[in-house]
């Protein structure tokens, strides 16, 4: 049993412009690809005379979701379609990690966009973003809980529990 949400994760995505959408998995990223960025939001000042702040105030973070796809001969092709990076669509994004117990990641609402490379050495790989925006509800862009996924295929059902608890034990 893991503590930490590091390891083998599974990625499912979920179109939100399409009706009756189902979730499907993203294939296994290249390893150690996936990430999350926060761009910390801008700060205010209200300064005084002298160059002192009377008072500071931040604007809200930015998330960006970071992982990597490696197409394959007739086995694997991009899961979001593209046309020059743009992904059209919203979608909805969630990270279980290894152990599903461990805390995951939700993303309720993202534009994705696709940087596609090659190398000889690891053939194309397709270089996923997923900018996480404000959610209809208002709630929090991204949320940690767990994410727990039942079912495969068409039948795949991915749910997620909100961690609310923000004691900590050590």
């Amino acid at each position: 049993m893991s503590l930490v949400s590091w390891g083998k994760l599974r990625i499912f995505a979920k179109d939100l412009e399409t009706p009756g959408a189902s979730w499907f998995e993203i294939p296994t990223p290249v390893e150690d690809s996936t990430g999350m960025e926060t761009t910390k939001g801008d700060k205010m000042e209200a300064k005084v005379e002298g160059g002192e702040n009377e008072d500071t105030m931040y604007k809200r973070s930015a998330y960006a979701l970071n992982f990597n796809v490696r197409l394959l001969k007739n086995r694997r092709n991009k899961p979001f379609p593209d046309t020059d990076g743009i992904v059209e669509h919203k979608y909805a994004v969630a990270v279980q990690p290894e152990d599903e117990r461990c805390v995951g990641i939700m993303i309720d609402k993202a534009t994705i966009s696709a940087n596609t490379t090659f190398s000889s050495a690891d053939g194309i790989i397709v270089e996923y973003t997923a900018d996480a925006l404000k959610p209809d509800d208002g709630t929090r862009q991204v949320k940690y809980g767990t994410v727990t996924a039942t079912g495969s295929g068409s039948t795949l059902d991915v749910t997620f529990v909100e961690d609310t608890d923000d004691s900590s034990e050590e």
